[in-house]
């Protein structure tokens, strides 16, 4: 019998996990933090695959510790936070992630004693800072840095110098309402245009007749495809809600690759990848082997990976507020919702 391959995975500095389970604190909180703790990872270039230092952070679902959360504990160095809100992230991003300097007054447990933690995995094989050394070399107009004190204006102005062009990766993600709708507005602009389109709805039934289909098809010179059977909650046969999903994918990079097109929209497209149905990382290594240069691609669905936010050229989270359905027992209404 033939041995299963592998896992591939690329270096890393640290890997810092958050509770969410919900005996220690509300499980919202531990999502909470999970979503601050990947902004800053953005903000510090910390969430690049190519980065050494990059830090990893999950959501888990029990720590084992089941009082004074949420709980966060950050590895190699197995050091142990507890009460750690959105004020203390921050300085244990600041201080422990950024500079080697735990946070002792929130410290709980530590795996070794102080001071006899394993040596910063960067550190120790050798290739610390040389993925930022790279980064600032690369000769891309956009990485250089611009002089201090200069202005907005000018900023603007050297990159109409550049004259770049690219096919933009577009993530819509997040627990809030609109992914959908800020895709079809883009859809919209782009039709404007005589852009080429394509759109691909995943889970959604194929026989669904909702408002942007008949508006796509009034419109006109916009391909749309539907491939699900519905929404995984209303799925009486949850495997073959996963097929049809699978087979979509496969339409899809026929469609992505076939150069046929300016625009193309994957609607729900990451819920393939949150319920195991395809590897993120398979899908993204497609995406940047076979994806035209000049195509824009638009990418929908709660829960994007990591690995396809850090491929993306621009990725928006939607935060729900406030719900009519919730707040006052209002249901999905056409022309707004479907």
């Amino acid at each position: 019998m033939a041995q299963p391959k592998a896992p591939s995975m690329r270096a890393y500095g640290r890997h810092a996990l958050i509770c969410m389970h919900g005996d220690c604190a509300e499980s919202g909180q531990g999502q909470q933090l999970h979503h601050k703790f990947l902004e800053l990872n953005r903000a510090h270039d910390l969430n690049k695959l190519r980065n050494s230092e990059r830090v990893k952070c999950s959501l888990v679902d029990c720590l084992g510790v089941c009082s004074g959360g949420p709980i966060m504990v950050v590895y190699p160095d197995g050091i142990w936070y507890h009460h750690v809100d959105e004020a203390a992230l921050e300085r244990i991003y600041q201080e422990h992630i950024l500079n080697n300097q735990p946070v002792e007054e929130l410290i709980f447990h530590r795996l070794y004693p102080r001071g006899q933690e394993p040596g910063y995995a960067p550190a120790v094989r050798g290739d610390q800072g040389s993925w930022s050394n790279e980064h600032a070399t690369s000769g891309s107009p956009l990485a250089e840095a611009d002089p201090p004190g200069s202005t907005a204006d000018a900023v603007r102005a050297r990159v109409r110098r550049a004259r770049k062009k690219k096919g933009l990766v577009i993530v819509n993600t997040g627990h809030g309402k609109g992914k959908t709708t800020a895709a079809l507005g883009v859809m919209t602009r782009a039709w404007g245009r005589q852009m080429r389109i394509g759109v691909l709805q995943f889970l959604k039934n194929e026989n669904a007749r909702f408002g942007e289909i008949k508006a796509a098809e009034r419109m006109g010179a916009i391909d749309w495809i539907s491939t699900g059977d519905g929404w995984t909650w209303t799925s009486k046969d949850i495997d073959e809600t996963g097929a049809k999903a699978r087979h979509g994918w496969e339409i899809a990079k026929q469609h992505i690759s076939s150069g046929k097109y300016d625009l193309f929209i994957l609607d729900e497209f990451t819920y393939l990848m949150h319920y195991g149905w395809l590897d993120p990382n398979e899908v993204v290594t497609w995406l940047t082997a076979n994806k035209p240069d000049l195509l824009h691609l638009i990418i929908t669905g709660r829960s994007a990976p990591d690995v396809l936010i850090d491929y993306a050229d621009l990725v928006t989270e939607m935060r729900e507020i406030k719900h009519p359905f919730k707040a006052q027992g209002i249901r999905a209404q056409a022309g707004i919702e479907y």
